[in-house]
């Protein structure tokens, strides 16, 4: 049986090296570098053709001066206008890129074993992420449109005279060589800023998180102390960057300004014409932005690199944890199938560190058992690894068979229609209450949703659109019991043949916990919960006592994210 996992072709620009950001240069991007390329190249055209309507300006012309005027204006308008298109194309450029790889980041917090922390999460898709962009787009667009224009405006003055080439290049020599100090300094600095970043972006996180406690600890004057602590280091730390970057791009100025001054102090020694003189003087200006942008896009640079050194590692243990899971599941996959496992509603469940093989959980359709344990996160650490929430240690394979499939052979789409699963402090994601309550089944029609609300107890009328109602925060405007009821009502829906209840009645009320009861007690599969002994006695239910040993969520033992 093969795993749904195998055989996954690559997405376009993800490089097929574990933990490389993905190639800038590949599919639709490919064709925008080129345009920026030739927008460059069109902007050194249209500027020679105005430098060479300049010259007409002169005496004895054979240009009319009015066509000379128009023609220079002309090109002034055409060269703005390839400018706007310039801006546009690089944007463009830098979206597609950073769009692409905030994929791959959320990707890899969906990939099971992730431990980052939120605050984390969110300074990488929105700090480092903006880093990216300012440098694929301000940063490689520039540069891809710039170079041809200076090495045109190089080439063009180098025609008109070779030492005029000579003066505009002189000063970016210099320009090159400086900034590569300044730019390992930014770099560095860079550093520092996105790590008192990061260590604001959790202590924020944390707080917020613990809001509550916090409030009733009267201890917001504290946690804010802490906070503009943390806002204090991430201000020094970014005014001690600014004198960095403030040379980088001074430089860049400076480079400018000293290569039209050149040219034009290069025209008057060798006592060039007037009227070639202005012109190359306009070539060295229209050059001067690109110019002027080097600084700039260095810094873009050093700021992208110090992003990079966190985007990496980061997607190289996403990449490692997909590995991870997709060898576990082609493991599994393959197994044979056990004797009697192929019953219509029977469960078998082998699952190392909490289910032996020599004592597998083995139950038919109707069953109750009440999972139990020297260590009271077992039964929770079980339904996770039945779910798949958390990997298997390194070396082992879990066997999950449910009504006659493989579970970790089946494709999603089949696999969610097997197993339902409910738990205490269930956060939903964003969307519709009845989007959140079909998100396993959304194959099944209304009427079906209005029965399970209604066999829950979840009164969706009480608010203003019904089932319409947009669930935010987790959960946001229900109430702890209505959170709980809809999380019940998302595992029964379709009425799985496995279904997974962990201590949910703590987040019941007393007429929830009745109708939880209830429930379980008609529920045509098999049910694994973790709850009190009236309940067990009630449904009837087998005890089954799982290992205490504890399994690692990572096989390998990573060290948790430490980019705090």
């Amino acid at each position: 049986m093969r795993s749904p996992e195998a055989g996954r072709s690559a997405e376009p620009g993800r490089s097929a090296e574990a933990g490389v950001l993905p190639r800038i240069y590949v599919g639709a991007r490919r064709r925008w570098v080129v345009g920026l390329a030739a927008l460059g190249v069109g902007q050194g055209a249209l500027g020679a053709v105005g430098a060479w309507a300049l010259t007409q300006l002169r005496p004895g012309s054979t240009w009319p001066i009015v066509v000379a005027i128009l023609s220079i204006v002309a090109t002034a308008v055409a060269i703005g206008g390839l400018r706007i298109e310039e801006r546009i194309v690089a944007e463009r450029l830098g979206q597609d890129y950073v769009r692409e790889l905030r994929r791959e980041l959320v990707e890899s917090e969906l990939t099971p074993g992730s431990s980052t922390h939120l605050g984390i999460t969110v300074a990488r898709t929105t700090n480092d992420l903006a880093s990216v962009r300012n440098w694929v787009s301000q940063g490689v667009g520039p540069l891809a449109a710039g170079i041809p224009l200076i090495a045109g405006s190089a080439v063009g003055l180098t025609v008109l005279d070779p030492y005029l080439g000579i003066g505009f290049l002189l000063p970016l020599g210099l320009l090159a060589a400086v900034m590569v100090p300044w730019a390992r300094t930014a770099y560095l600095k860079s550093r520092r800023l996105r790590r008192a970043r990061g260590r604001m972006a959790t202590r924020i996180a944390d707080t917020v998180g613990a809001s509550e406690g916090i409030i009733a600890a009267r201890g917001a004057g504290r946690e804010l102390d802490h906070i503009d602590s943390a806002s204090a280091d991430v201000v020094d730390r970014a005014v001690d960057r600014s004198a960095t970057v403030g040379a980088l791009r001074a430089g860049g100025t400076v480079a400018a300004l000293l290569a039209t001054l050149a040219v034009a102090a290069v025209g008057v020694v060798r006592g060039l014409d007037p009227a070639v003189t202005v012109a190359a003087m306009a070539m060295a200006g229209l050059a001067s932005t690109p110019i002027v942008d080097l600084g700039r896009i260095v810094e873009y640079r050093q700021t992208f690199l110090a992003a990079r050194a966190v985007l990496v590692p980061a997607l190289a243990d996403a990449a490692r944890r997909r590995a991870e899971h997709e060898r576990a599941s082609s493991a599994a996959a393959s197994a044979d199938r056990p004797d009697g496992a192929d019953e219509p509603g029977r469960v078998y469940v082998v699952v190392p560190g909490l289910v032996p093989a020599e004592g597998p959980l083995n139950a038919a359709a109707g069953a109750r058992i009440r999972l139990t344990g020297d260590d009271p996160d077992a039964p929770l650490r079980l339904m996770r690894r039945i779910v798949g929430l958390d990997l298997a240690p390194s070396g082992t394979t879990d066997e999950i068979w449910v009504a006659g499939q493989n579970l970790r052979g089946v494709a999603p789409a089949d696999g969610r229609e097997l197993v339902g699963l409910a738990t205490r402090g269930t956060v939903f994601e964003r969307g519709t209450l009845r989007r959140a309550l079909r998100y396993r089944r959304p194959d099944l029609d209304d009427a079906t949703a209005d029965e399970v609300f209604a066999a829950v107890g979840l009164d969706a009328d009480r608010f203003a659109d019904g089932p319409r109602t947009v669930l935010r925060a987790g959960g946001e405007p229900l109430t702890v019991d209505e959170r709980a009821r809809l999380a019940l009502a998302r595992a029964i829906y379709g009425e799985p043949p496995l279904l997974l209840v962990a201590d949910l009645d703590r987040d019941l009320d007393e007429e929830g916990r009745d109708r939880l009861a209830g429930i379980l007690a008609a529920y045509p599969g098999v049910v694994l919960f973790a709850g009190p002994d009236g309940l067990a006695e009630a449904l009837g239910a087998r005890e089954v006592r799982l290992a205490a040993e504890p399994v690692p969520v990572t096989p390998d033992g990573r060290v948790p994210d430490d980019d705090e």
